[in-house]
C-alpha cells in the first residue's frame, strides 16, 4: 500500500508547488545544441589561453634554473602543441575548430627556444617526431607521444620534426635545450591555489586568475619550483615517519595516539620550507632575466584578499604574509648586492 501511495503523494506535492508567474521563452534543440557547441568552443580557447600563459612564464625560469636543479634536467624544444585526439569524445569536434585541424598542432613557442630557433611556428602541424608520424588511431597516437617522451630524457638532444605549414612540408632539425624536469601542469580548479608533488608543478585557474600580473604568476611557479628542487617533498615524507615510528611505539604500550605525531613530524619545518621555497625562488627568477622590484607586493595582494594570513601563526603550515613580504624584500636587497658587488649570484646554503 505504501508503494502505492508514494507516487501518488509525490504527484498531487507537484502539483500543489508554487510556479513561476512569466511564460517561458521557446527554444528548440537546434538552438541548444548550436550554443553549446559555440560554448565548448569558448571554454577550449580559453583553456588553451591559460596553457600558453603558464607556457610563457615558467619556460625561462625552468631554462635558467637548470642549473640549479642537475639531477634532473630534460630536454625541450620549447613549443607545445595538441590535437583534438586529447580531448574527450564530446569535446573532439571544438578541439579540431579551435585548432584548425585534427593534427597535432603547434599551439606555443617560446621566443628564445630551439623550436623558434630552428623555425618552427604556431599553427604548424607536426606530421611526425624522429619519423614517428602522428596518426587519428589510438596505436598511433600512443607511439607519437611516446616519442615525443623519450626525446625529453634522451642523450641525444636532436630531434627531427616533418611539419605541414600550408601546403608546404618542412623538415625541421630542433637542438633541444636543457631545463628543470619538472613540468608546469593547468590544474582545473576555481581555488587559488598551486603545490608541487615533487615531481610537477601544479597551478590553478583560480590561482591564474588571481596572479593576473605575469611577475606575480613566475613568483609562484619559481616557489613551487623551489620545493622540487630543494627536495621538500622528501624530507616531509621523511619527517612523517620519524613520527609515526613514536606513534607505533605508542600503540605497542597500548596508547592509541591517532597518528598525531606522524601528523607533527610532517609538519616539522613547515614553514622554514615555505620559506625556503620563496628565498631559492627570486634566485631562479634572477637567473631567468625577470625584474625583481615589486615582487613582494603579491604578499600584499595576497593579505588583501586573505585578511586572516597577516599575522604571525606558529601552528600554520605557512608563515604570515607580512613575514613573506619582509624576507622577499630582503632577498633582493641580497641579490642586489651580490650583483653589485661581482659575486656568484647563488642562494647562501648551510654548510
Amino acid at each position: 500500500m505504501l508503494k502505492l501511495l508514494l507516487p501518488i503523494f509525490v504527484v498531487l506535492s507537484l502539483i500543489g508547488c508554487a510556479a513561476p508567474n512569466t511564460v517561458s521563452v521557446n527554444y528548440d534543440s537546434a538552438e541548444v545544441t548550436a550554443e553549446a557547441a559555440l560554448q565548448r568552443e569558448l571554454a577550449l580557447k580559453k583553456y588553451l589561453g591559460y596553457k600558453q600563459r603558464l607556457h610563457h612564464v615558467s619556460f625561462p625560469i625552468l631554462k635558467a634554473a637548470s642549473n640549479f636543479c642537475p639531477s634532473n634536467q630534460i630536454n625541450s624544444m620549447g613549443a607545445q602543441g595538441s590535437s583534438s585526439a586529447d580531448f574527450k569524445e564530446g569535446w573532439k569536434v571544438a578541439a579540431n575548430k579551435v585548432l584548425g585541424s585534427d593534427q597535432f598542432t603547434i599551439t606555443w613557442v617560446a621566443p628564445s627556444g630551439a623550436a623558434a630557433s630552428a623555425g618552427l611556428l604556431v599553427n604548424d602541424r607536426v606530421v611526425a617526431v624522429n619519423a614517428v608520424q602522428f596518426g587519428a588511431t589510438q596505436q598511433q597516437h600512443k607511439k607519437f607521444y611516446t616519442e615525443t617522451g623519450r626525446i625529453q630524457t634522451s642523450k641525444t638532444a636532436l630531434a627531427t620534426l616533418s611539419v605541414k605549414r600550408g601546403d608546404e612540408t618542412l623538415f625541421l632539425n630542433i637542438q633541444q635545450e636543457k631545463i628543470c624536469g619538472y613540468p608546469v601542469v593547468l590544474r582545473e580548479s576555481d581555488a587559488v591555489n598551486a603545490f608541487a608533488d615533487g615531481k610537477r608543478i601544479m597551478i590553478t585557474k583560480g590561482m591564474m586568475r588571481f596572479a593576473q600580473d605575469d611577475q606575480d604568476l613566475a613568483l609562484v611557479i619559481a616557489h613551487e619550483l623551489g620545493h622540487n628542487v630543494m627536495g621538500h617533498l622528501d624530507k616531509r615524507q621523511t619527517n612523517y615517519w620519524l613520527g609515526t615510528i613514536f606513534d607505533i611505539a605508542a600503540a605497542a604500550n597500548g596508547v592509541n595516539t591517532q597518528g598525531s605525531f606522524g601528523s607533527a613530524g610532517a609538519q616539522a619545518f613547515s614553514q622554514d620550507f615555505e620559506s625556503e621555497a620563496d628565498y631559492v625562488a627570486l634566485y631562479y627568477m634572477n637567473a631567468a632575466g625577470l625584474a625583481l622590484e615589486g615582487t613582494a607586493n603579491f604578499w600584499r595582494e595576497m593579505a588583501a584578499e586573505h585578511p586572516s594570513s597577516i599575522g604571525s601563526n606558529h601552528s600554520a603550515s605557512h608563515p604570515a604574509t607580512s613575514e613573506r613580504f619582509l624576507a622577499i624584500s630582503k632577498t633582493i636587497e641580497e641579490i642586489n648586492h651580490k650583483i653589485a658587488t661581482d659575486q656568484p649570484v647563488s642562494p647562501n646554503l648551510s654548510q
